[in-house]
């Protein structure tokens, strides 16, 4: 029964009796809520009415409001920042008033409240949690002494189609004689090593074979022992290893006596010299570092192998930098014709070559999570806007005791204020634990994004999110609730202008909400789009039922020689495909989607006049029988490898299509020979038929040895029996994953149970590992694409909530002159559907313009897709039709007397 008294008129007709005039807006408020208080108290108590109205205006009458004097000497509007005498609290003790008077009326009103904070704890929370994953990824500086200055260094053939290549060694140390730009140059290559200690199963580890300057390049230092010698050879003959923390801890039990103990590594004994820091594992999860033992001259400029970082010189940019290194490949390109010619090296910033992918990937995420955030603060504008109409007779009631706009405007600005900090931090709080879960799960590895953590940075970006999250969603309702006229609101029985102007302000605000919507569900579809390319993109193998596995053979041990080599893996075939259940089994260097350990070598075609620097690259891909028939790669031609193919026999090869086609011209090169470069590879492999040329005896059909989304390249298949490599990759098909994975075990125990066997995936989880990256990012941005056209749908829904609900007297009158229910709801669904088809179509223009962002994200999908752009526009007026759906139901639904009646 509260309701039919009006006690902020009450109060302000009492203050206008009693002389005091310029009255705090939070003092009428609250001493009304008092005065509401002491009524329902009575009547819950059982007095009536009358009684419990009494007391009410009893306790107004002796309100001390005729002892608070009328300003003489202060402007009007002085009570804006002072609530009270200034030697009690000035302009900080008004605040404090005006922040509890907006609690006060959320508490009041605490479905509004709750729904505020939840849409906008939403939006905050979104954004805290993806701002928090930028930052340690992107924007914190890498733990290295100046960071800013590290380059990573690859090659480039674009004549060939091969954008970023391994360094070849020799290459690579002109490259380092460049003084103008570097100030020094580390090296590396990655060596398949299995850790041996007696009495232990050996174990797989990551490492790297490196230049011993990489540490003192980095400015890190071991915790442990004294580590490389800084001030020794670039290569030595010494075998000195390093290894992780979290090797030390979980290898040897963090036992601080490992400092000078040996490191059995089947290639050789190393003494450990030293043990990282924690968290150190440079270039990439590496756990052990082996100080390079061999000369970098000594090598080949063809073998492209080894990765490089550089420290530029202080004051040299990294375009300054590549302008050099061009000048020195161009000269080494006219030096070194058949290995050098169109190569070109260039600096990377290290930190960008990290993250690869992942830098536009989270650009992207964090414009769609802002989009998110806006239409969250669009919504709850929407509800404020809503809410003024409620609120227009309070305004007015304020505005006639002398409240300026300003005044108004303020008051409903801490309200805001009080929502967004709710909403964020609630948010954010939230947000941060999920995403604790979230990284503890994430099945792609994100560089750096276990350093995510509460910071300066992200609590300064959560205080930037409250303050403009309040002005953004609390300006305009706060506007157009100040603009109340007094004489109108007061009017009983009057229509309210705030109707009118939120009503006006609220369709924008739809329309804005739809415009975000339809953005971020256009970047999701077309995201969607392209992973499904990805994932259904020909990689020339049929990878269902496979099993593939890593094997690494060293050079001591019982495997010394080559021929070892070549027999031990012929005699592990053999037991796998005796294996019960196996179809086909076999291995190769490199799997699909890998192009292997860079054995992208020159070659020419026997009996051509090629001049001088002609010769092709092909990558060189040594493999067993039976490896084809796993993966049902097709012959074209020819025929395939078989063992009487052996090193005292014509050396073959087996190529590609994209290798005849390029080469060949698309005629058949079965027959012909070629001239490869493909010797040595050092310790992995060796071709064992000398140098002279090989017959082609057949064509099969391209296999991806490129990352998704590149061109095929030419391959050269060679025979393990004519060119064995010590690390293989097994291939087995069989009858289900968990047979192949049995055979492979069984097998190996029987031929040498003292090997481990590592990688032991399916191939197509290789295939969907290869397009991680892509599909979490898919996933993400369709979550906030879901969760902003929910946002869109409430806005719509709202809107025309508030339409029916300001319009009943309108529809009634319409009723009452013969309109059938069946048009209100059309009127209804019409305003609710043209709104979302504006918003659409302004959603589709702004996704255009913005589609540069998605380019380095996508997989052969143009930011135009127009079954991308149809799904999305369709899927957001769906969701605004079932919007429509309620409102147009209640408006069917008007009975003419009540409608008559409320107004």
């Amino acid at each position: 029964m509260a309701a039919n008294h009006d006690w902020n008129t009450l109060v302000a007709a009492h203050a206008r009796a009693t002389g005091a005039r310029n009255l705090p807006i939070h003092t009428i408020a609250e001493l009304a809520a008092h005065l509401e208080d002491i009524y329902l108290d009575r009547i819950a108590a059982g007095r009536s009415e009358a009684d419990a109205y009494a007391a009410a205006t009893a306790a107004l009458a002796e309100s001390p409001l005729a002892n608070v004097p009328a300003p003489r000497t202060r402007p009007p509007d002085a009570h804006v920042w002072s609530a009270g005498p200034p030697d009690k609290g000035g302009r900080l003790a008004g605040l404090a008033g005006d922040m509890r008077f907006a609690w006060r009326q959320l508490r009041r009103s605490p479905s509004f409240a709750a729904i505020a904070i939840v849409t906008l704890g939403v939006g905050a929370g979104a954004a805290t949690a993806i701002f928090s994953v930028v930052n340690a990824v992107v924007l914190r500086p890498l733990p290295y002494r100046s960071p800013h200055q590290l380059v990573m260094l690859w090659e480039e053939n674009l004549e060939k189609g091969l954008p970023r290549e391994h360094l070849s060694p020799v290459n690579f140390m002109d490259y380092r004689g460049v003084q103008a730009a570097f100030d020094d140059a580390a090296a590396w290559w990655r060596p398949d090593i299995n850790v041996a200690d007696p009495g232990v199963e050996p174990v797989r580890v990551n490492a790297i074979e490196t230049s011993a300057n990489l540490f003192q390049l980095l400015g890190v230092s071991t915790q442990l022992g004294p580590g490389f010698p800084a001030a020794g050879p670039f290569h030595s003959s010494d075998l000195i290893a390093v290894i992780s923390d979290r090797f030390w801890r979980e290898h040897y039990r963090a036992d601080p006596g490992i400092v000078g103990r040996p490191l059995n590594v089947k290639s050789g004994q190393y003494t450990i010299a030293g043990v990282m820091p924690p968290g150190f594992a440079f270039p990439d999860d590496v756990d052990i570092w082996l100080r390079l033992n061999w000369d970098l001259t000594r090598h080949s400029r063809g073998a492209h192998f080894m990765e490089a970082i550089a420290r530029l010189k202080p004051g040299v940019t990294v375009g300054q930098a590549s302008a050099e290194l061009s000048r020195l490949s161009a000269r080494l390109g006219a030096e070194n014709v058949p290995t050098n010619r169109a190569w070109n090296v260039y600096p990377a910033p290290l930190l960008d070559d990290m993250l690869g992918y992942y830098r536009p990937a989270l650009f992207v995420l964090l414009g769609a999570v802002a989009l998110v955030l806006i239409t969250a603060c669009f919504n709850v504008a929407s509800l404020l806007l809503a809410r003024a109409s409620a609120r227009a007779r309070e305004m007015a009631v304020r505005s006639a005791l002398g409240a300026s706009r300003a005044r108004l405007m303020r008051q409903m600005l801490i309200e805001s204020l009080v929502l967004a900090a709710g909403g964020t931090l609630a948010g954010a709080a939230g947000a941060l634990l999920l995403l604790k879960l979230a990284i503890a799960w994430m099945p792609v590895s994100v560089p750096r994004l276990q350093d995510t953590a509460l910071d300066a940075r992200v609590l300064a970006f959560a205080l930037v999110t409250v303050g403009a999250t309040a002005l953004l969603f609390g300006l305009l309702p706060a506007f157009v609730m100040s603009r109340t006229e007094a004489r109108d609101a007061l009017r009983y029985g009057a229509r309210s202008t705030a109707s009118v102007h939120s009503r006006r302000w609220n369709r924008l605000l739809v329309v804005g909400e739809v415009a975000l919507a339809c953005a971020v569900l256009v970047a999701s579809a077309l995201l969607v789009r392209s992973v499904s390319r990805m994932l259904h993109a020909p990689i020339g193998v049929v990878s269902s039922d496979v099993v593939v596995a890593r094997m690494q053979l060293s050079g001591g041990g019982s495997y010394p020689a080559w021929d070892d080599v070549q027999q031990f893996y012929a005699t592990l075939l053999d037991a796998i495909r005796s294996e019960p259940g196996i179809e086909a089994a076999g291995a190769a260097t490199a799997l699909p989607l890998d192009s292997g350990w860079a054995t992208r070598l020159p070659f020419t075609v026997e009996g051509t006049s090629s001049a001088a620097g002609d010769a092709s690259v092909a990558q060189h891909v040594s493999l067993s029988t039976g490896y084809f028939e796993a993966f049902r790669v097709p012959l074209i031609s020819g025929r395939l490898f078989t063992d009487h193919d052996a090193k005292d026999t014509e050396p073959v090869i087996v190529v590609n299509q994209t290798f005849a086609r390029r080469v060949f011209a698309g005629a058949d090169p079965v027959g012909r020979r070629i001239v490869s470069t493909a010797i040595n590879i050092g310790p992995l492999g060796r071709n064992l038929a000398g140098r002279v040329p090989f017959r082609i005896i057949g064509v099969v059909g391209d296999v991806q040895h490129t990352p998704l989304g590149r061109a095929p390249e030419p391959v050269i298949y060679h025979t393990h029996r004519q060119f064995p490599f010590r690390p293989m990759n097994l291939v087995a098909r069989g009858r289900d994953a968990a047979t192949v994975t049995l055979a492979l075990r069984t097998a190996l125990r029987r031929v040498d149970a003292a090997l481990p066997l590592s990688s032991v995936r399916t191939m197509d989880e290789r295939v969907l590992g290869a397009a991680a990256a892509p599909r979490m990012l898919m996933f993400v941005l369709t979550a906030f694409a879901v969760i902003t056209a929910l946002l869109a749908a409430v806005g719509v829904y709202g809107l025309l909530a508030c339409v029916v609900n300001d319009r009943r007297h309108e529809m009634a009158i319409r009723l009452a002159l013969g309109a059938r229910p069946r048009s209100l709801a059309t009127l209804v669904t019409r305003e609710g559907l043209t709104l979302a088809a504006i918003g659409v179509a302004v959603g589709l223009v702004a996704a255009q313009f913005a589609g540069r962002l998605l380019e380095d994200v996508l997989f052969q999908t143009r930011t135009s897709d127009p079954a991308a752009i149809a799904a999305a526009g369709s899927l957001l007026l769906l969701a605004a039709a079932i919007a429509c759906a309620a409102p147009a139901w209640r408006a069917a639904r008007v009975e003419p007397l009540d409608g008559l009646k409320d107004e």
